[in-house]
């Protein structure tokens, strides 16, 4: 009796790589976590870290796998008592409503839960259509229209 006679062998299927749409979600609602552990670092007085690995070369020549500190700026300032949040795909702020790209923030504890709101929005779909138009935009951009 064989050994790959005692496994179950069944055929190879692919996984198929997510559809754009849900790509894109995925995507910003990672940057939109950062943005919420950035808030809530700075709310205990704390600095937030990130790490990304990168490639350097050695003293030889030689390319090496390392991990760097990455900068996470927040995507929100101060105006007057309360703060204004814009929401970025890329490096494009997002058209949330019709010529309106910013969300008005009253006091500071109330960022992490607009970030939350946000991300649930993300979550339902309610920003397909502006993450399309940032997208579309950029393609213009890069083919010189």
């Amino acid at each position: 009796m064989s050994y790959l006679a005692k496994l179950q062998l069944v055929t190879l299927k692919r996984r198929d790589a997510l559809p754009p749409l849900e790509h894109r979600r995925a995507r910003l609602i990672a940057r939109l976590s950062e943005q919420l552990a950035l808030a809530e670092a700075q709310a205990q007085g704390k600095r937030l870290i990130v790490s990304k690995q990168a490639w350097t070369r050695d003293d030889d020549g030689n390319r090496q796998r390392v991990q760097v500190d990455r900068v996470v700026r927040p995507w929100w300032w101060s105006e007057g008592t309360g703060l204004v949040l814009v929401v970025r795909y890329g490096a494009r702020p997002l058209e949330l409503a019709a010529g309106k790209r910013a969300i008005a923030i009253a006091h500071a504890p109330m960022l992490p839960g607009a970030l939350n709101t946000v991300i649930t929005a993300v979550k339902a779909g309610e920003l397909d259509g502006a993450m399309a138009a940032a997208v579309e935009a950029s393609k213009l951009k890069r083919a010189g229209r």
